[in-house]
């Protein structure tokens, strides 16, 4: 299984660094997390597998090195025999301590420029003068941002109902349960660099080992997931309790001196997530903030003038720019402003 393969009209993608860390944490139980940080040959040769046996839309392979900071020497043979399968590689994010491993020297193209930190953004894994690859624009977020889109908006559905916690009408209902259920590998990418975004804003706090918090069945299986990926325990707001001890009362969990990041499937008006942090802070815990699978933005940026403990980190917005697209409104019984 190839996680983070994404296809495009254009290449098709793949997160080295998100294939890696699942070979190393499901297929090899290395348990190290989203925190290693060495390519190993067998990631790459599962890859290479895949690729032969796969009917794959294009042969125009975007290979993603981020968050790669050492390879196997012997990795460089097993993406020789990629491109010997008929495919044009592009490398994108190489590091400039994996530019001598991958003997990236050795291939002439004057489109390949190093930039100011020694690093190639890009790099072109052929020889060739002319390419229409060098036209394009390769930014593995908007690649991301786009797939997560074209896949959620099978699972949105006609709703029209009041939601009981947050007193307004919902237009339309995404079905999570069911995105998770029947896009299980892409999920699991999406859940690796939900994983990274909270490496990268509580880095220093991660040293404290907070805990990660649940509040539904499906948050259980995303906290779960990023349970693994961060080495963090969890604790599900069920019957209040750690997945691996449950309790049936508030007060057997011991809060104090303790951090808490509270993680949703999809935050909508946030009634839920402010529940769970006032227990939180009721009982003696510390409040990080809240991440989610997804998110409903219902303020613009500049009007959202909180705190950052109180804006929900997710991989996905739903944002009037493509809430029309995706067809989800949220509306109120009160008569509208004239003009």
């Amino acid at each position: 299984m190839i996680v983070s393969l994404i296809e495009t009209l254009e290449y098709s993608y793949i997160n080295l660094h998100a294939e890696e860390v699942i070979s190393s944490n499901y297929l090899n139980d290395d348990n190290q997390g989203i925190y290693i940080s060495s390519l190993q040959f067998e990631t790459v040769n599962r890859l290479f597998n895949f690729l032969k046996d796969s009917s794959v839309q294009s042969n125009n392979i975007v290979l993603d090195f981020k968050n790669i900071q050492n390879v196997q020497s012997n990795i460089i043979d097993k993406i020789i025999e990629i491109r010997d399968l008929g495919n044009k590689l592009i490398l994108i994010n190489i590091s400039e301590k994996i530019i001598k491993p991958l003997s990236l020297k050795t291939i002439e193209n004057p489109n390949n420029i190093v930039n100011v930190k020694g690093d190639y953004d890009i790099f072109y894994f052929f020889s060739e003068q002319e390419s229409d690859l060098y036209k394009i624009n390769i930014e593995s977020g908007n690649i991301f941002y786009y797939e997560f889109k074209k896949r959620l908006i099978k699972y949105i559905d006609e709703y029209r109902k009041p939601h009981a916690s947050s007193f307004v009408y919902l237009h339309s209902f995404i079905d999570l349960k069911k995105f998770i259920s029947f896009e299980t590998p892409f999920i699991y990418y999406a859940l690796y660099r939900l994983a990274v975004k909270i490496r990268d804003k509580w880095e220093k706090n991660l040293k404290d080992e907070p805990i990660l918090v649940g509040q539904s069945l499906t948050s259980t299986f995303i906290v779960s997931v990023l349970s693994k990926l961060l080495k963090l325990d969890i604790l599900v707001f069920d019957k209040i309790g750690p997945i691996n001890k449950l309790y049936n009362k508030l007060e057997k969990h011991n809060y104090e001196n303790k951090k808490y990041i509270v993680v949703s499937d999809l935050v909508c008006l946030g009634t839920e997530v402010k529940i769970t942090k006032n227990l939180i802070e009721f009982s003696g815990g510390k409040y990080l903030g809240n991440v989610s699978l997804a998110k409903i933005e219902t303020l613009t940026r500049d009007d959202l003038n909180l705190g950052s403990i109180d804006r929900t980190i997710s991989i996905f917005s739903i944002t009037e720019k493509n809430n029309v697209e995706l067809n989800y409104y949220i509306y109120t019984n009160l008569k509208k402003l004239n003009g």
